[in-house]
């Protein structure tokens, strides 16, 4: 009897103490000015975890959650008492007038979840006039639109659709910052945009005869995508100023040695800058594909004199400056007996003083099937040249192909092999048999030899095309093995080729090794198709193969490197080539070490 009621006691204390358990929220302050600071807490009297903070639509918050736990303990008439209050405190700024709802937070604990009720917030409009805010508007004016300010410019406000222009956001302060934060970025509509690394420190610049701390914080290169009147929309940031507080002098401090500083929050941001962006002139040329800036077109082969089935690689290549990036594969006419496929485009550009620069090409696989003389046609590329306001055209050398007889190939389609075959087919009667096999009336095929041997003849194939796929299978993998053990001692052998450059002092001859090295290793170490080579796919396969990160940002940034020496005109020394040939050897023993 009495443990019945000793359970129903603490079942009944329990259910007291449950319901006791709540999710408080409470606020320093209500009703608030626009632009005050307000603390605002939740809390429950237990250890809780998995706190979701409410939704503060109309609230700019400046910190938090910040979470804290405290612990009480009690000593009263002979019992102790320990206690666990865990809280979660914002600091936000309401950004409207009104009154304005906080929704409801959540969190865990003992098992189960616990919300809070919604919380109103009166705001009032800022009464500048009373004395409190006067003097803080005393440290405001203090912060002029020449003392901090944000300011972005272009190259040119009128162009040409395609046309790049370079937009810079710069920041001006002659103040201290406590603190910079962007606050919008500009969408920039209507133009491809790309970004270009730049150097956000601060520098001393002299303007108008003041001096100022200026940063770059945004430059990139914009191509109009569209004619029209187009707006290049500001940029806007968010700073803490550091300002010394105008207290009155301190008797224990009469030099004032320990002056006391303060933080204001400034959102400053740029003018909006329109550009005139006028469109193509009309007719345009037949062959003009979109592109703008200064080209010029080279075309090669990696062979002039082959066999029929053999493959060529063809490549076209747009090198100057301009929209590079934006230019697509465009149509070309071959020799009828080329069986062609679609071409990969491989970039290598960099972002120059005004433009991008460097060079797009369209690698095409070439499979002549017949024996002959052949020409690749010149091929003609038209492209828009802004100075002169007029459609260029360009065009590339023609190419002879000297194909010779190649082996018997059978195809899908055909037994053909030569082009004597095919002149035959369709040019002569057939032949007319005059003798005529009769069969006996009576004599049945089913169940003859004839039947019995024509049944076994596709279970023979069928078995012996299972023995061929597991006999191809077994080969194949074990020259992807071969070639993957291989790979290293291949990429070291070209980068024994690339030091013979460097002591030559071949610039461009060295960097293609070192990049064919790092390409070459990538390829036979994972197994990757020539067409499928791209810094994508070493993403993939880095991550599928569990090479660590900065090694796989490493190993892009030194290909990196290696396209814009080999393309960008700036003079290396032979000690950056020494950097570079061991920081290569390093990057494939990292890759070799971690590769499980």
């Amino acid at each position: 009897m009495k443990k019945i009621v000793l359970i129903l006691l603490f079942s009944f204390y329990a259910t007291l103490y449950a319901q006791d358990l709540q999710l408080s929220v409470s606020v320093n302050k209500n009703p608030v000015l626009i632009g005050e600071q307000i603390r605002i807490e939740f809390s429950i009297k237990i250890k809780g975890e998995n706190f979701k903070g409410p939704n503060f639509k109309d609230f700019r918050i400046q910190s938090g959650p910040n979470p804290s736990t405290s612990s009480s303990y009690t000593f009263v008439n002979g019992k102790s008492k320990s206690e666990t209050t865990t809280t979660y405190s914002y600091f936000v700024k309401a950004t409207k007038v009104g009154n304005l709802t906080i929704g409801s937070a959540s969190l865990n604990a003992n098992g189960k979840q616990y919300k809070s009720k919604p919380t109103t917030i009166k705001v009032l409009k800022n009464n500048i006039q009373n004395s409190q805010n006067n003097s803080k508007n005393k440290n405001k004016k203090a912060i002029s639109a020449n003392q901090l300010y944000l300011k972005a410019s272009v190259n040119k406000t009128k162009i040409f659709q395609g046309e790049q222009i370079l937009v810079t956001y710069k920041l001006f302060t002659r103040i201290d910052l406590a603190s910079t934060e962007l606050s919008k970025n500009p969408a920039l509509n209507g133009f491809w945009t790309k970004d270009i690394k730049v150097n956000n420190q601060f520098k001393r610049e002299i303007i108008n005869g003041m001096a100022y701390n200026v940063a770059t914080v945004k430059k990139a290169l914009l191509t109009a995508q569209k004619s029209g009147k187009l707006e290049v929309d500001p940029m806007e940031i968010r700073t803490k100023v550091r300002v010394q507080k105008n207290n009155r002098r301190d008797p224990f401090d009469p030099f004032g040695m320990f002056n006391q500083y303060s933080t204001l929050e400034e959102i400053i941001k740029s003018k909006s800058i329109y550009i005139k962006v006028e469109p193509l002139p009309i007719p345009k040329p037949l062959d003009y594909y979109g592109a703008v800036g200064n080209l010029k077109i080279q075309t090669t082969v990696d062979k002039k004199s082959l066999k029929a089935n053999e493959a060529i690689n063809f490549k076209i290549i747009l090198s100057g400056t301009g929209n590079l990036n934006l230019l697509d594969p465009f149509k070309v006419e071959f020799p009828p007996d080329f069986e062609i496929y679609d071409p990969k485009v491989i970039e290598k550009t960099f972002n120059g003083k005004d433009q991008t620069e460097g060079k797009k090409i369209f690698e095409y696989l070439l499979i002549p099937r017949f024996e002959g003389q052949y020409e690749i046609p010149s091929i003609s590329y038209t492209y828009f040249h802004p100075p002169t306001k007029k459609y260029k055209t360009i065009n590339s050398e023609k190419i002879a192909i000297n194909v010779l007889k190649g082996e018997k190939v059978e195809t899908s389609i055909s037994n053909i092999t030569n082009k004597e075959d095919i002149k035959m087919i369709g040019s002569d009667i057939r032949y007319i048999h005059n003798v005529t096999e009769l069969k006996v009336s009576g004599k049945y095929f089913f169940k003859s030899n004839l039947f019995y041997i024509l049944l076994c003849i596709p279970i023979f194939l069928l078995l012996s095309l299972l023995m061929y796929l597991k006999i191809l299978a077994k080969n194949e993998k074990d020259t992807i093995f071969q070639k993957s053990r291989k790979a290293t001692k291949i990429a070291q052998k070209r980068l024994n080729f690339a030091q013979k450059h460097v002591i030559n002092n071949e610039k461009e001859l060295f960097f293609e090794e070192i990049e064919k090295s790092l390409w070459g290793y990538f390829a036979d170490k994972f197994n990757v198709e020539i067409a499928k080579l791209s810094k994508e796919s070493i993403h993939n396969y880095f991550n599928e193969f569990n090479i660590q990160e900065i090694t796989k940002k490493q190993f892009i940034a030194l290909l990196d490197d290696c396209e814009i020496a080999r393309y960008a005109p700036s003079q290396v020394q032979n000690t950056k080539m020494e950097e570079i040939l061991k920081a290569a050897s390093k990057i494939i023993i990292d890759v070799e070490s971690q590769k499980k």
